[in-house]
């Protein structure tokens, strides 16, 4: 080993610009954040070349004096900290003065700036971090850093870019996340001398949301536990799509990237959305700063949470009780967000969750590992209505879903009646809805097309539901809430019914008896490669006995064997799948009414178990448009 040196001032610069300058994109966010961090109204961004032949932002904020530009371009100047102290109260974006010096140690830079106090600017120019050159300038009050030759002195680092079109859409990306973390400041984004973005100032959250995501039918989510806030907006579960590359997350007003909660937004939509697929849209957590570490990575793009575990389950919390409202009822076509409860105001002191008392207010992040009083009372309300009512009613009216032409009609009235009951008392314990909400059983079924669809009418439209999707639907909750509960009714057979198994399976089923016997089903071991079954599900009667145990026994093998906890909602989906109703099979009126009533009783009533919409909506202005009366 060599004699130890210190590493010269160019050399250290350029180093540390490996870590904070990954590729343009990463200088744009760096000027970007500062600009925003200055008071900026207006944030211009130019990019050409992908970034790498220039790159300019503008800003509007307080500027700098000379003194000030001179320090900026030294590296550990900052503004924005004077303690070990501020680390844990930061409201900037930057705070480790490394980021221009870093910047301008691997290009060619103009930096050009004005104090509003001030009656003349100063222009500073340097390429690689050395060569300073001050002169006087008259400028605008504000700020403008222009970038030419990125990594023009480390050609190793350049060769690694990608194209120009894809360094380009990188540097869009980051215009977007900026502009979604500040709604109140102009953003444009000039490429290659071609006005690409243009986001004009927005009074809230939902109002950028909207500039971004003009085609999407978002849901709107708006809660708070303890000290999180939570603030989202996302795609139906139709619109998902593998990898989380679409969601944003913005913690404290900063874009970040979390697995944790990009997987926790995700399974809050429960069985709606497949494995390995998050949807679209945008996620605002606020929490107190002494609860985020934001001095995690060099790039300021991950955080570290206190409580990471209470701040997943506030997140799940929140997240899955407003999705299970939100997507159990029929869109509505007057909509844009579908937000029901984010537009209602709010009681002074009085969460969404229900009032704290002041006098045992908990430490924050306490609060977040409390659990909800409100959320107690409404699975318990829930509870209670499901067992309310009899085991056999609960069976029946699943059975008149699977097999609407051997019930009766008094039986169709009578399951019509508590299922009413049972969405009231739902309902009114959530405290969800409100004058605005279309509900299933309001709904006025027409007549059947194809056997296949459900034509119903409704107060702002036609609605077409997919009669397998919604008995599909129906039948899961119900096989989930009878397992959880271990109620399951089963229908003994006639005849056993032989099934023929690998010998690894039939082991699997002697192995887990007790779980397959949750589920309602009576499976005997006969052989090395048999088994017979002698019950089914209640709810699943019209359904082959030996398509639910492959479907069950398949899931529970692909679950490595864990158990069948690990497989528990997808073989249950399947079981549904294959036990609803079906396309082909002739359903009455009375029947039909029955089913959109059995709707409401359920959460995510708008999406099959397997994530596909129940319903279309045509709205009946759209319809006049079309005919040509309007």
């Amino acid at each position: 080993m060599g004699r130890i040196e210190v590493l010269p001032s160019a050399l250290a610069s350029q180093i540390a610009a490996g870590e904070v300058v990954e590729r343009p994109a990463s200088a744009a966010k760096e000027l970007i954040e500062n600009a925003m961090d200055a008071g900026a109204q207006r944030c211009d961004i130019i990019c050409d070349g992908g970034g790498v032949t220039r790159l300019s932002v503008t800003d509007d904020g307080e500027g700098m004096s000379e003194e000030d530009a001179r320090l900026s371009l030294e590296r550990h100047a900052t503004s924005k900290l004077r303690s070990i102290d501020d680390l844990s109260h930061l409201t900037s974006y930057g705070f480790r003065g490394e980021a221009l010096p870093s910047i301008a140690s691997v290009c060619r830079l103009s930096l050009r700036t004005r104090r509003r106090e001030s009656e003349i600017g100063v222009t500073l120019e340097t390429a690689g971090g050395t060569q300073l050159k001050v002169t006087p300038a008259g400028l605008p009050v504000g700020t403008t850093i222009e970038v030419r030759d990125l990594f023009y002195n480390v050609p190793a680092r350049r060769k690694f870019l990608r194209s120009t079109g894809t360094e380009s859409s990188h540097v869009t990306n980051t215009v977007e996340g900026a502009a979604l973390t500040r709604p109140g400041i102009t953003f444009t984004l000039t490429r290659d001398e071609r006005l690409v973005r243009e986001l004009l100032r927005a009074n809230t959250r939902a109002e950028r949301v909207e500039q971004l995501f003009e085609q999407a039918n978002l849901v709107a989510i708006v809660g708070e536990r303890g000290p999180l806030k939570l603030e989202a907006y996302l795609t139906r579960p139709e619109r998902a799509r593998p990898g989380a590359s679409g969601l944003w997350l913005i913690v404290n007003e900063r874009v970040v990237r979390d697995r944790m909660l990009a997987t926790t937004i995700a399974q809050s939509f429960g069985s709606v959305l497949g494995a390995g697929h998050y949807p679209r849209g945008v996620v605002y957590i606020d929490l107190p700063s002494e609860l985020v570490d934001v001095n995690v990575h060099p790039q300021k793009t991950e955080v570290r949470f206190v409580d990471p575990r209470a701040t997943a389950d506030a997140v799940y919390s929140i997240a899955s009780r407003e999705l299970g409202s939100a997507l159990s009822l029929p869109p509505s076509p007057r909509n844009r967000f579908g937000v029901r409860n984010g537009n209602q105001p709010r009681t002074p002191g009085i969460s969404m969750w229900g009032k704290r008392k002041p006098d045992d207010e908990p430490t924050p992040d306490a609060a977040l590992r409390q659990p909800n009083p409100a959320d107690e009372q409404v699975v318990e309300a829930a509870t209670v209505t499901s067992s309310s009512l009899p085991a056999s009613s609960i069976a029946d009216s699943a059975a008149l879903i699977a097999t609407p032409s051997a019930q009766s009609t008094g039986l169709v009235r009578d399951i019509s009646e508590a299922s009413t009951h049972s969405t009231l008392l739902i309902r009114e314990n959530t405290a969800q809805t409100t004058s605005g909400d279309v509900r299933w059983s309001s709904l006025r079924f027409i007549a059947q097309l194809r056997q296949t669809f459900l034509l119903c009418e409704g107060p702002v439209g036609i609605y077409v539901l997919d009669q397998h999707a919604a008995a599909e639907r129906v039948a899961y909750q119900r096989l989930l809430d009878q397992y959880r509960s271990r109620t399951m009714a089963a229908q003994t057979l006639l005849f056993p019914v032989s099934v023929e198994l690998s010998p690894e399976q039939v082991e699997l089923v002697e192995q887990r008896s007790e779980e397959i016997a949750a589920v309602g089903l009576d499976v005997r071991v006969r052989g090395r490669q048999q088994v017979t079954v002698h019950a089914i599900p209640r709810l699943l009667q019209r359904a082959s006995p030996e398509r639910l145990l492959c479907d069950l026994v398949g899931e529970m093998a692909r679950s490595g064997g864990r158990g069948f906890s690990a497989a528990l909602e997808h073989a249950l989906s399947l079981m549904a799948c294959h036990g609803s109703l079906r396309a082909g099979d002739t359903i009455s009126q009375t029947e039909a009414q029955a089913l959109l009533g059995a709707l409401d009783t359920v959460d995510f009533a708008g999406h099959c178990a397997h994530g596909r919409p129940v319903v279309a909506v045509m709205s009946y202005n759209e319809l006049e448009r079309k005919v040509g009366r309007r």
